[in-house]
């Protein structure tokens, strides 16, 4: 994919990149996402929702069907360590429900935005970075984070340690095995025309891993999790600026991949053993 390329372990299967970014490239990537309409025009847009007004969509509804998830593995709500917090737009919806949260992302910009609309503070630095005061939280989430860590093991051993026995993690990623994924890849190996354009809007710069569900519930059982639950889900095309002829062919490909179970994402809850 000119300057990088994705590599697939022959032991395990995890994807990734290669290169990995450092931490100052990565930092660029992600504040670009924000900052640059042209660059990832979803991420932009998606910003730009979050805000004490928000418009409440299917990714806004998705975040609170993973509180309520969380509340029933738990049977209450507690205190909540939001990884890749973000504009704290998902702490502001726990708060709502009654959680305590916490949140850490790499992005200034990000906090900043919390703070100014939702009244919330984000620590801003590598997750790595910050101990958090010694605290011990009953949940941890990290939705659409995992795929953008340098070491996705050390990230989830890094949140196992910060949870009480039996505390929980929700995690939600992109999902390699989705049947769009396969039928991309599939065209760029045989050299279809234009695949070089498709792979870029698929295997964006901000994404480092790309797990199937093997690959994600080995990665938290070496962690220390155990699986309660592994589900799969769509992606929100009303984000993404595209052509009608595009979007129709690709919801079909996705509704396709819906009914074969390989849809766009996975979400996964998982407790501490």
């Amino acid at each position: 994919m000119g300057e990088r390329r994705v590599l697939r372990c022959a032991t395990c299967g995890l994807v990734r990149a290669d290169p990995l970014p450092t931490m100052d490239e990565k930092q660029f990537v992600e504040t670009q996402g924000y900052t640059d309409a042209k660059a990832f025009p979803e991420v932009h847009d998606f910003f730009a929702n979050c805000h004490r007004d928000f418009v409440d969509d299917p990714v806004i509804r998705g975040m609170r069907r993973q509180l309520v998830e969380l509340e029933r593995l738990l049977g209450r709500p507690g205190d909540l360590l939001d990884v890749g917090a973000g504009t704290g737009i998902f702490m502001f919806l726990a708060r709502e429900r009654g959680w305590t949260p916490r949140g850490v992302d790499i992005c200034p910009l990000s906090a900043e935005k919390a703070a100014r609309e939702f009244d919330l503070e984000v620590s801003v630095g590598p997750f790595e970075a910050h101990d958090f005061d010694g605290h011990v939280f009953d949940a941890a989430t990290m939705l659409d984070v995992l795929e953008h860590v340098h070491d996705p093991l050390d990230t989830l051993r890094r949140v196992h340690g910060l949870l009480r026995p039996g505390g929980a993690v929700a995690i939600a990623v992109p999902n390699q095995r989705c049947l769009l994924t396969v039928l991309v890849d599939t065209y760029a190996r045989i050299g279809g025309p234009w695949a070089q354009g498709l792979l870029q809007r698929l295997y964006v710069p901000p994404h480092l891993h790309y797990f199937t569900p093997p690959t994600l519930r080995r990665a938290l059982e070496v962690a220390g999790f155990r699986v309660q639950s592994m589900s799969q889900s769509g992606v929100y095309l009303g984000r993404y600026r595209m052509s009608h002829a595009m979007r129709i062919p690709l919801e079909t490909v996705l509704a396709t991949g819906a009914v074969a179970g390989m849809n766009a994402r996975l979400n996964v809850l998982a407790t501490k053993r």
